[in-house]
């Protein structure tokens, strides 16, 4: 009995002990890191986290990004055809215009700490935590955002000359007679295999060189495989020439051009290879063809000048001849035996409006938004012009959502735009768009002091000087990002656009409903700095020549509310957060023929400024 009894107290004993050691690391654990990471907390190929603070964790992810940023990400190939190498950056720059300099990478380092300092605050999970962090190691990756389909885009500018594709049989007309050409092996590469081995680095917080897979191809169609087909071919070749039909209007295809059309396919059902046509040589041969048929419809227009219409234009139906769709039914019917084809011409919007001015509504100004261009080179002057022009007049229909990218139309050479130049890898590169997402920025300044509800809206990358107060601006780039709101007014809005001076204007006219907009002053906060200066080596500039091309930018938080009160009481309030990352300085070198001569770099970045300043102390420099 005796000897239970000490058995039983020393069992107490143990149970009080072990409690006690627990309660005790519990509470010196939480003590200590309260504020602290977790033990076996991991980034970076095994840097350790443990014990850092805050600030030393904040700035240990920002030097291991900023390095990233500096290097660029180097992709490489190898091939029979010879090698080359390449570095991206993670961002596109313009020489000339802020609306094309984009991100393709963008670091999310505030999410980045979030999730190392997940633990730290996790309530259901705060007591087992400590004892997990002894036996369980935590790798944190690096949240980022990629615009996977421009980095393929780069990549195949840059080393598609050095891919060499399998080629299979194919058609060929010599002397007024079809006949076959042998296939050939080739290789392609891997971009998307390259693209799944840069995010798997930048997870990990690398960017180790990436040699591009090469693949070896086999043609899929070969010579000895064709007999039949080749037959349907001649077959289709000796019975041209075609015609096309259209009111009246009539059109020849020729044996050459059906012979340039013909091409060898692979069935996907059951693998037997037939005879098909080129569909884009197709299109092409329809290009005069609709430019004799098409007749461009005419936007409904209303124009308001000093409280009066000025002018007011119906809408007109036109025609419209759809080259991809004729080419298909091209194909068809002539390997159903035709000889004589109906082209396919469709009617297209807008639909009429009735001329009586009174049913659309256009009674006062509903809205005004404006933004200032001063400092704009002369193409992006232009730009702005025309694309202010190309919206003046419009009219936007009762509960329609408007999308300002459809509104614009294409965006290149042939709509009048000028290009400005782009550093996209290795290369300067033209590119047309510049200056509209001025546009962009007035007609949201508009959607907002209108009341209207917003569908989509993307800030800036970073801080530009046309677009200032900072959190009010816009992005657009054909076909994303895109501005798209909606008109819930109940009435048509009839949209004015006016340039004077620097100042472009934006105005809807419609009906009012008395709604009432508070819009409030955007407050900017994380000020952060744009850290060293980046460096962009060029075959462009004498070797050693310097030339800046882009300054810095601070980084910052902006956030304003807009708050629509309507006449019935009820009230919508509206939260608009922008984050602009901070922009250095960039400047291009002309590359020199020693290679161990390099540019000198700035060191890495310090800690980012954390002082809160005004909206003026912070005002991106042009």
């Amino acid at each position: 009995m005796r000897k239970k009894k000490t058995l039983k107290y020393r069992f107490r004993i143990i149970i009080y002990l072990t409690i006690i050691i627990f309660l005790t690391y519990y509470f010196v654990f939480q003590k200590f890191y309260e504020s602290k990471v977790f033990p076996r907390t991991y980034c970076a190929q095994a840097i350790k986290l443990s014990g850092m603070n805050f600030e030393e964790t904040e700035f240990l992810i920002k030097s291991l990004t900023e390095r990233m940023e500096k290097q660029g990400f180097s992709f490489s190939v190898e091939t029979e055809l010879g090698a080359k190498k390449t570095v991206i950056k993670p961002q596109l720059i313009s020489l000339t215009d802020p609306d094309l300099s984009r991100q393709l990478i963008q670091f999310n380092i505030q999410e980045t700490l979030d999730k190392i300092f997940e633990p730290n605050h996790q309530r259901v999970k705060k007591i087992i935590n400590p004892f997990l962090s002894l036996v369980r190691s935590r790798h944190v990756d690096l949240v980022f955002k990629m615009n996977e389909e421009e980095i393929k885009r780069i990549l195949e500018n840059e080393f598609n000359e050095f891919q060499h594709p399998a080629k299979n049989a194919f058609f060929v007309v010599e002397s007024g007679i079809i006949n076959l050409k042998d296939e050939q092996p080739g290789f392609i590469f891997d971009y998307q295999e390259a693209i799944g081995e840069l995010k798997n680095n930048l997870k990990n917080f690398e960017n180790q060189e990436i040699k591009i897979t090469v693949i070896q191809k086999e043609p899929e169609i070969k010579v000895k495989d064709v007999n039949k087909a080749f037959f349907l071919a001649q077959e289709i070749f000796n019975s041209a020439p075609y015609y096309l039909f259209y009111q009246g209007k009539k059109w020849t295809i020729l044996q050459a051009i059906i012979g340039d059309w013909l091409k060898l396919d692979v069935n996907e059902i059951d693998d037997t290879i037939g005879v098909d046509f080129d569909q884009e040589k197709i299109i092409n041969f329809f290009q005069p063809i609709a430019e004799e048929i098409n007749i461009t419809p005419i936007n409904q227009k209303l124009e308001i000048k000093d409280g009066k219409v000025t002018e007011f234009q119906v809408g007109r139906s036109g025609y419209v001849l759809n080259p991809v769709v004729n080419a298909e039914k091209i194909t068809r019917e002539i390997l159903d035996g035709k000889k004589e084809i109906s082209l396919q011409v469709d009617e297209i919007g807008p639909t009429p409006l009735s001329d009586d001015i009174n049913t659309l509504g256009i009674k006062e100004l509903v809205g005004e938004g404006s933004s200032n261009f001063a400092g704009s080179p002369k193409n992006r002057r232009i730009n702005i012009k025309l694309g202010a022009e190309k919206l003046h007049g419009l009219l936007i229909k009762p509960d329609q959502e408007f999308s300002l990218i459809e509104a614009i139309g294409p965006v290149d050479e042939a709509s009048g735009f000028l290009p400005e130049l782009v550093i996209k890898g290795d290369r300067t590169v033209a590119e047309y768009g510049g200056g509209l997402c001025q546009i962009g920025t007035t007609m949201f300044r508009l959607a907002i002091n209108a009341g209207l509800p917003i569908t989509e809206r993307s800030p800036h990358s970073y801080r530009v000087v046309y677009y200032e107060p900072a959190g009010m601006d816009a992005t657009i780039y054909n076909p994303h990002p895109d501005l798209r709101f909606i008109n819930d007014t109940g009435h048509y809005l009839l949209l004015q656009t006016e340039i004077k001076g620097d100042d472009l204007i934006f105005k809807f006219f419609g009906t009012s409903d008395n709604r009432q907009v508070e819009t409030t002053k955007p407050i900017i906060s994380n000020i952060t700095s744009p850290g060293p200066a980046q460096y962009i080596e060029t075959t462009e500039l004498l070797p050693g020549e310097k030339r800046r091309i882009e300054s810095s930018h601070f980084g910052a938080d902006a956030e304003f509310k807009n708050i629509i009160t309507f006449p019935n009481g009820i009230v919508r309030e509206e939260n608009w957060k922008s984050r602009y990352r901070p922009w250095p300085e960039v400047w291009l070198v002309g590359k020199k023929i020693e290679e161990e001569a390099r540019p000198v770099e700035t060191e890495s970045a310090v800690i980012p400024d954390r002082e809160q300043e005004t909206l003026d102390e912070v005002a991106p420099h042009q």
